[in-house]
């Protein structure tokens, strides 16, 4: 019996020790002093009772102290509901960091006995000449204050507790207890994980994690749930993903799968996922679908590709793009718009620009016609102006600059570029600039220009002359 209790204490330093290496921060409860202790206690109360005395919310074994000259901060680990993450690239986690904030004490004085934190009460009864007759026993009290929010202005008095001593030797004015979500750690009383191995999710009922090169799952008695054969295990909300070779489905905790096999999937496929679209995007065979977290299909398996489309600056429509053709999808209503073109680009918030058999035009989001599709080309210039994003339209092979609706010039250039702040017009193969309005600035004379980064000025030549020019001093004329 002493030989078996002997083996698990020098286990369980083992596993202290490998957590406290591969988290050098945090230590093991063994190396904690008499304060330490009590405040270890003190955090683990806290913890239940935000918690409302949840089995699975026990401190992990280890703590960590950071102190400076206004205070000092008491943080251990616990496993809590996990934070699941919507990118693809990123990671879920049930593991939180919770701490203790002491705010220290500023020039302590005499009459003190406690302050925030150390309450003292006590009732007693004197003489007109000021003898007291009678003292009870004084107790000192420790609140620790809690914001649910860190927009909060206001805390909650989280937990209460009394002694007949002084909390500390009084060296603190008042505690605050925080929760944050803070990684993927493993308690070493739960799991037996080796610190070498890559854990990429673990909480009370599980760990995710590499060996060998491979992906598994072990539960929280240590048994494999899920062999350590797949090139990569994911923690997400409607379940775990598992990649073996280049097949993805999911599975649940107990490794049964509930999904059907993907040949891709995309849990994020835009930044917003999770304010607009409870949906995931998957591939199957050649075509993509969307999801819900009850593995529904939502679209019919026809597209190749599925996109958001920005719309008045709010993420409510898709662009689909299937038969060759490109196709807005609404939202809200769940449907296909007639908004179908052979290409579509957006312009802004209002209109876009689209493609209909090798003709373009502008159309707005409601398929109102801004300019009518007979334009061989539309192409953006990455010069801004106040009337917005300037536009070349080309037909008949000749171009004209365009924007917000308006015409600035008449299908006059045999090309237009952008050229620094300006444009370069080109016209009967002499070049010349204009600005944002159609204003020539530098006439078309030219055969060549050219920017000199040395000089920073305009290099323009003519009848093998070189001139320099000034931006600033072709804007004044």
């Amino acid at each position: 019996m002493k030989l078996k209790t002997l083996l698990f204490i020098g286990f369980f330093l083992l596993l202290l020790s490998s957590f406290s290496q591969q988290k050098n921060d945090y230590r093991p409860i063994s190396e904690m002093n008499s304060d330490e202790k009590e405040m270890y206690n003190i955090l683990q109360k806290s913890v239940m009772a935000l918690l409302n005395n949840k089995p699975t919310a026990k401190l992990f074994p280890v703590f960590k102290i950071y102190e400076d000259k206004k205070g000092f901060i008491f943080s251990s680990l616990i496993y809590d509901e996990p934070n699941f993450e919507t990118h693809d690239e990123g990671s879920s986690s049930a593991t939180y960091v919770v701490s203790l904030h002491f705010t220290k004490r500023i020039e302590p004085k005499e009459y003190e006995i406690a302050g925030e934190s150390g309450h003292s009460y006590g009732n007693g009864s004197g003489n007109s000449n000021g003898n007291i007759k009678k003292k009870t026993h004084i107790e000192y009290y420790l609140a620790v204050e809690y914001s649910k929010s860190n927009f909060s202005f206001q805390d909650q008095t989280l937990l209460s507790a009394k002694k007949s001593k002084p909390y500390f030797d009084n060296k603190f004015t008042k505690v605050k207890f925080t929760k944050s979500n803070g990684g993927n750690f493993v308690n070493p009383l739960i799991y037996k994980i080796d610190k070498s191995d890559y854990v990429s999710y673990v909480d009370s009922e599980i760990a995710i994690y590499k060996k060998d090169g491979l992906f598994g799952i072990i539960n929280n008695k240590n048994k494999i749930v899920f062999p350590f054969k797949y090139k990569s295990i994911r923690m997400y909300k409607m379940g775990i993903l598992v990649q073996e070779d280049k097949t993805y489905n999911f599975i649940d905790k107990k490794g049964k799968k509930i999904s059907k096999n993907y040949d891709k999937v995309e849990v994020n496929f835009n930044q917003y996922f999770d304010s607009v679209l409870d949906c995931f995007k998957v591939k199957i065979g050649e075509k993509y679908t969307l999801v819900n977290n009850n593995f529904e299909e939502k679209l019919p398996l026809i597209y190749d590709k599925i996109t958001f489309f920005p719309y008045k600056n709010i993420l409510d429509r898709l662009l689909l793009e299937r038969d060759g053709k490109k196709v807005i999808f609404d939202i809200a209503k769940w449907e296909e718009t007639n908004l179908v073109f052979d290409k579509i680009q957006v312009i802004d918030d209002k209109e876009m620009i689209v493609e209909e058999n090798g003709k373009s035009g502008i159309v707005d989001y409601t398929g109102t016609v801004i300019l009518p599709l007979e334009y061989d080309s539309i192409n953006y210039l990455t010069n801004y102006s106040s009337d917005g994003i300037l536009l070349v339209l080309t037909k008949n092979n000749k171009n004209a600059l365009y924007a917000n609706k308006k015409f600035f010039t008449e299908f006059d250039y045999d090309s237009m570029i952008s050229f620094h702040s300006s444009i370069k017009i080109e016209k009967d193969k002499k070049y010349g600039l204009m600005d944002a309005k159609g204003k020539i600035i530098l006439p078309i004379a030219y055969e060549t220009i050219e920017y000199n980064k040395k000089g920073k000025k305009i290099e323009a030549t003519k009848n093998s002359e070189i001139s320099y020019f000034e931006f600033n001093e072709l804007y004044k004329k």
